[in-house]
């Protein structure tokens, strides 16, 4: 396998068939490294993420993560280590390290936890959430109306910023805009997560407003996507996909309007269904 001058890209030699006959072809995927985030000096966690936008996913991380609530008197420093026998990126190993310095509080090296926040380490596959977390300490207060035609037109939004799925097919995306129709990020990611970290990301460091945005996704609305939205306090989510049952309970729970099945113009709302229309 080759690396690509895309940095987002490699290309490999691939058997490709067709109608029953075989010949050597080339193909390009999509690149996947492992990122270390490290809060004030220690790790916290260790994702597998489609390099670029480092900064962005790790100060989108902390936000949705309910580890900080600005980027402001955060300081975000990379720090490029080697992996085993000196070769940077070697699966388990960190190619890049994120340290999020001068956050407040620190991690519990017991249990993983900072600061009574839900997260829990679970190595190098991301995390998981707290089932027990009190989703009455979370409410998305706002008045915001995002209009029908609107949110039809989310998707594009969402598809106009995935240039590596158009040439691998291998990403999620997530987008974030406002009630105007406003365009503020779209960030694509080989994880889901990721990828909302990553607009999450944008919004924090440009220091915008979260009462008047919007998010499109293109993964399911779940617990933890749901939470990490209401967690930055923005009142509507939506998919071309389903909801679970614990999305929508989140939803409903902190106050964040969902919509799901955004296809071809047509959606279903699944909570706190006042912010669809005019004002």
């Amino acid at each position: 396998m080759e690396k690509n001058k895309d940095s987002t890209l490699r290309e490999t030699g691939i058997i490709r068939y067709h109608n029953g006959e075989s010949c050597s072809s080339r193909d390009l995927v999509a690149l996947e490294e492992p990122l270390e985030i490290r809060v004030n000096g220690k790790p916290l966690v260790r994702l597998m993420r489609l390099p670029g936008d480092d900064i962005v996913l790790a100060a989108g991380f902390l936000l949705s993560e309910g580890l900080i609530s600005s980027a402001e008197g955060v300081d975000f420093k990379p720090v490029t280590v080697s992996g085993k026998n000196g070769n940077k990126g070697n699966a388990g190993e960190a190619s890049l390290r994120i340290d999020a310095i001068d956050v407040t509080g620190e991690i519990d090296p017991d249990t993983g936890r900072f600061d009574g926040a839900k997260l829990v380490k679970t190595g190098s596959g991301g995390s998981e959430f707290d089932l027990r977390v009190d989703l009455g300490e979370i409410k998305v207060d706002s008045d915001a109306r995002f209009s029908p035609e609107l949110i039809a037109k989310a998707p594009d939004l969402l598809l106009d910023g995935q240039d590596v799925f158009r040439t691998t097919g291998a990403t999620h995306a997530a987008c974030i805009f406002d009630s105007s129709g406003t365009l503020l990020a779209v960030k694509e990611d080989v994880g889901r997560h990721n990828a909302v970290d990553k607009a999450l990301g944008r919004m924090v460091l440009l220091g915008a407003e979260s009462e008047d945005k919007g998010m499109v996704l293109s993964g399911r609305l779940s617990f933890e996507m749901v939470l990490k939205v209401a967690r930055a306090g923005i009142p509507l989510i939506c998919s071309v996909s389903a909801p679970t049952s614990l999305g929508i309970r989140v939803g409903e729970e902190t106050g964040v309007t969902m919509v799901g099945f955004l296809r071809g113009g047509n959606f279903n709302v699944y909570s706190h269904p006042f912010r669809i229309g005019g004002g």
